[in-house]
């Protein structure tokens, strides 16, 4: 979209109570980062907080008017995460990022995983599991990590999420079965190499970041979980960092999961900015974990992370993002 066409940017965001999970709070860094972008680009804009996903009864089309969706769903209700892009789709508001065909595919980990899987895309080995039948455990190799299929954010990876035995991880299946009512669950073999991640702007590749896990002690699982990304004063938190590899030594995998990632892009059909994280098998093998359609935009957050390490203001940022409308 031709900036100039644009008269005022409407950042949609969901209403935050004191109290709320970090996860979804973290919407106002956002908004801000967001805004402070506009400001350098000398757009007008204003912050709006949407309730209920109903942004009929809230925004009136109205020509050169875009809306910077940073809608997201609360814990437990992941199906609601595409119903302001549907809403905004069906009004004819121009809006940011993915479709809502886009984020209800990205919010689903099994159907990504199938789709990936079908273009020839490498997975880690993995799928649906159901407690009451979990012969899937028995068909592929341990460890296993097992996670709600629609959560984001970390959500249902607290704790150690990585169980060494059948029996632990189906416990655990039980357990995250009661706490997400209706949602299925994916198992995957735990994938014990590096972890990679690649952030995608306007379907540029940022330089890919590395998560490392600084001492972890001996027994201790390697994942981003939900204390490495959201408790301040946890060992996971303090001791998972971020680096960006970039030795001679790297230079084709580097290559080679930003392929990934382009592809993992064009297949999911994503539009705007996205992150694709990914992990190595025991040989040394990249492997997709997940498709992050409209990633977390705080300033402290990889897709930023991604943007800095590239030069990229956040004033740059919007406008590529913006473009893409």
């Amino acid at each position: 979209m031709n900036l100039n066409d644009i008269s005022r940017v409407v950042i949609a965001h969901n209403p935050t109570d004191k109290g709320d999970d970090p996860s979804t709070a973290d919407v106002l860094e956002q908004v801000q980062l967001v805004a402070s972008g506009l400001n350098a680009l000398k757009i007008s804009c204003e912050a709006l907080a949407i309730p209920d996903w109903q942004p009929w009864l809230h925004l009136t089309p109205e020509p050169g008017m875009v809306v910077f969706n940073l809608m997201e769903a609360p814990p437990g209700v992941p199906h609601v995460h595409p119903d302001a892009a549907a809403a905004l789709e069906l009004m004819e508001i121009p809006f940011t990022g993915s479709s809502a065909a886009v984020l209800a595919l990205t919010t689903d980990k099994l159907a990504t995983r199938a789709l990936l899987a079908s273009e020839g895309l490498p997975i880690a080995p993995g799928g649906r599991l159901d407690p009451d039948c979990p012969s899937l455990l028995h068909r592929i190799p341990g460890p296993w990590i097992v996670k709600p299929a629609k959560e984001d954010a970390s959500l249902g990876l607290e704790g150690d999420p990585v169980g060494a035995t059948r029996e632990a991880t189906l416990a655990r299946a039980w357990s995250l079965t009661a706490r997400f009512p209706g949602q299925p669950l994916v198992v995957e073999t735990f994938l014990p190499g590096r972890e990679l991640n690649v952030s995608l702007l306007a379907g540029e590749v940022l330089p890919v970041a590395e998560i490392v896990f600084d001492g972890f002690p001996e027994g201790m699982s390697r994942v981003v979980g939900y204390e490495a990304k959201w408790r301040e004063d946890s060992f996971e938190y303090i001791h998972t960092v971020r680096r960006f590899p970039g030795s001679e030594e790297d230079r084709e995998l580097l290559e080679r999961v930003r392929n990934l990632a382009l592809r993992s892009w064009r297949v999911c059909g994503l539009r705007g900015y996205a992150r694709v994280d990914l992990r190595l098998d025991h040989n040394g093998e990249p492997h997709i974990l997940e498709v992050n359609a409209n990633p977390c935009l705080a300033p402290d957050a990889g897709f930023m992370a991604a943007a800095g390490q590239a030069g990229l203001t956040a004033g740059e940022v919007v406008e590529r993002i913006l473009r893409e409308v």
